[in-house]
């Protein structure tokens, strides 16, 4: 009968656990105060599920906030491009660019972005010399007050060998 109790108490603690963990699906969109569209949701599985999603348009979209590289070798640095869209009804540009530490290294577009047009920001984590799991970031901030926290995530094997 204890190990039914203990049982029970474990199923339920951890129901409790996971629903505790729930994440918001619309995490990676700037929140802002303007207008917004309605963009049809295109789902390849079925064309009857298409379903209309807000996008706000007075912010920038990114392609990602978070790039994993998964497992990369020691040696060459871990590099991925992030890209946005400037959404604004302005033109933007980004003041600054500043890493977490001086293991990443980072370039970005210097022009200025017309309303709709399309920004980067390119990111390295250097693996020389280093193994395990790394996760380091690089904010961007822009001209028009706004700003955006990226994420690099991934591990580095050192029994990998890279490629030449």
């Amino acid at each position: 009968m204890k190990h039914f109790a203990l049982y029970l108490l474990i199923f339920f603690g951890g129901t409790l656990t996971f629903q505790s963990c729930k994440v918001p699906t619309d995490s990676n969109l700037e929140s802002t105060t303007s207008k917004t569209e309605t963009l049809p949701n295109l789902s390849k599985s079925d064309p009857s599920t298409h379903t209309k999603q807000q996008i706000a348009l007075d912010t920038i979209i990114w392609n990602e906030h978070i790039h994993d590289f998964q497992t990369v070798s020691s040696g060459p640095p871990a590099t991925t491009k992030y890209t946005f869209v400037n959404k604004t009804n302005k033109t933007i540009k980004i003041d600054r660019v500043e890493v977490g530490c001086s293991c990443t290294a980072s370039d970005y577009s210097k022009n200025e972005i017309q309303p709709n047009d399309t920004g980067w920001i390119s990111a390295a984590y250097k693996t020389a010399n280093t193994f395990g799991y790394f996760r380091k970031h690089v904010d961007v901030f822009f001209n028009n007050g706004k700003s955006t926290h990226l994420i690099l995530t991934g591990t580095v094997d050192p029994m990998i060998t890279s490629p030449k």
